[in-house]
């Protein structure tokens, strides 16, 4: 007869306790290679190829559910995937945008990783050991566990490009992903000249700041604050109903995070 500690650990804690088997980033990169050599889809040989693990392993077993945890594979039936919707969107993007909304899918897509993301979109990812304490009372997981959610929810978080470095050593959690645009590959051709845009106009406000609208289409205004920085906004011309709507529902979303950049005052 077995002794109690030699059970394994998913025989020990609830349904649900553990974190996913494997990180967001490493479902993603497997995700990608069903795509690459399966065509998106994969028998559970070639899923042993790609995962590392014989496919009577427990190991192969638990990859296999975490990347349906994540929403990324299907199985419909024995012994081959697929992947979803949701994998495809990732693996063969049609768009940065999707590609972005379909990771935060995939980490929403873990109950405990929604609930704390819910409580503090929009806000700072408090301290560990603040964000243990969330994860042991809003959700139930066992203190010994708390740990290693925290560190899921990191990178899972950040995988899903739902966090923000404010550069004052602080983490934000953003609401929508923030999509990062790749910088422009190296050319040995010849330079061209630069053509960022030259203000055309100076505005003095009231507050105090200097607003200096841009040339070109649309309107380019850069807003002078402390420190010689300044904040930009560029708006293009020629919007729909639809657009104008769009672009101010984003700018009320936009005070709250401006209201979380602000240093608190020196007592």
């Amino acid at each position: 007869m077995a002794c109690a500690d030699t059970k394994s650990r998913s025989e020990r804690y609830p349904r649900g306790s553990l974190p996913p088997y494997i990180r967001l980033a490493d479902a993603i990169g497997l995700a990608q290679k069903v795509y690459e050599q399966g065509g998106g889809q994969a028998s559970y040989d070639l899923m042993s190829q790609l995962t590392g693990n014989s496919t009577s392993s427990s190991a192969f077993v638990k990859k296999i559910a975490a990347l349906k945890a994540y929403g990324l594979l299907t199985e419909q039936e024995k012994g081959k995937v697929a992947l979803s919707e949701r994998g495809f969107a990732i693996a063969a993007p049609r768009s940065p945008e999707g590609a972005a909304a379909a990771k935060k899918d995939c980490f929403v897509q873990i109950e405990v990783f929604s609930r704390v993301y819910e409580r503090h979109k929009g806000k700072l990812v408090p301290a560990d050991e603040f964000l243990k304490n969330i994860i042991e009372q809003d959700c139930g997981i066992p203190r010994d566990l708390s740990d290693s959610w925290v560190s899921a929810f990191k990178e899972g978080a950040r995988t899903a490009d739902l966090l923000f470095d404010r550069g004052d050593g602080k983490i934000q959690i953003m609401e929508s992903p923030v999509i990062s645009t790749p910088p422009p590959s190296e050319s040995t051709g010849p330079q061209l000249p630069d053509l960022q845009p030259r203000p055309t106009a100076v505005q003095k406000t009231e507050e105090g700041l200097n607003l200096f609208s841009f040339g070109g289409s649309g309107h380019n205004t850069r807003i002078e604050v402390s420190g010689q920085r300044y904040a930009v906004f560029s708006i293009p011309d020629k919007l729909t109903a639809r657009d104008a709507q769009k672009i101010k529902s984003a700018l009320s979303g936009l005070g709250a995070i401006i209201d979380s950049m602000v240093l608190e005052e020196e007592s």
